[in-house]
């Protein structure tokens, strides 16, 4: 019965631990969700839990993105590929409803929920 016992309470805290770690990633990720504007309107951000669409202009230094594309999200920085090439990796931060890309060099766009 001792060993029952034990076993249950491992089962749980493995549930626990595995549910705390992956919560952490979903929340991150589903911060994106949703449709995002650049003030001009130049630029729209469409994100679902793997995809992430890009309409308009929106050049940052070297990359302009237009199309859809899957994303990664990692230690602040969010990435865009498309199928199996190399991605290109910029910053990221949100503050309100307010998420702001930006790259190495100091070029960003912010964007608003819409």
């Amino acid at each position: 019965m001792k060993k029952q016992k034990q076993f249950v309470l491992v089962g749980i805290i493995l549930v626990m631990l595995t549910t705390i770690s992956l919560s952490g990633c979903v929340d991150e990720k589903s911060k994106f969700n949703g449709t995002w504007k650049t003030a001009g309107g130049e630029t729209t951000l469409t994100f679902d839990s793997t995809t992430a669409t890009i309409v308009g202009t929106g050049p940052l230094g070297v990359a302009t993105l237009t199309g859809s594309f899957n994303y990664t999200i990692a230690n602040n920085k969010i990435t865009f590929s498309s199928g199996g090439t190399l991605g290109v990796t910029f910053n990221y931060s949100f503050s309100d409803s307010t998420l702001v890309i930006s790259n190495e060099i100091g070029n960003s766009l912010i964007f608003t929920k819409v």
